[in-house]
């Protein structure tokens, strides 16, 4: 299964993923810091794993720029829902982004014909927790 949902509205018909990579970042507290001798004090507040999706056109440039154009205007939403799968894996949670990149492939007769989008989905809220 390929597919994505964002605040449920799906893009699984005509875009598809090309590559999902996954990052986390822990995060720490105002109380973290080093200490007189040198020592780190952590303050973690939790884990943050968090997705790159490369999507593509599989069949419609229309769809495909239409993703772009839902992904430009909810990037002022305070958060999505982003529900993803490609293969095997699975993502699911409510996340946030602050930029997205595209690639032209090519451009004839004033039409811009995309290549890829790109988009880090950061988490709202920690999935590991101390």
């Amino acid at each position: 299964m390929n597919y994505c949902r964002i605040n449920g509205q799906a893009f699984d018909v005509t875009v598809a993923i090309s590559d999902i990579e996954e990052t986390f970042n822990v995060l720490d507290g105002e109380n973290a810091g080093r200490v007189m001798t040198g020592r780190m004090v952590r303050d973690i507040i939790g884990t943050y794993i968090g997705h790159k999706v490369t999507f593509f056109s599989s069949k419609s440039q229309k769809d495909f720029d239409a993703l772009w154009d839902y992904l430009v205007a909810h990037s002022v939403d305070d958060s999505v829902q982003l529900e993803a799968a490609d293969g095997q894996k699975s993502i699911s949670y409510e996340a946030y982004y602050t930029s997205g990149t595209r690639t032209l492939k090519s451009a004839a007769d004033g039409v811009n014909i995309w290549d890829e989008i790109e988009i880090n989905f950061v988490p709202m809220d920690a999935q590991v927790k101390p």
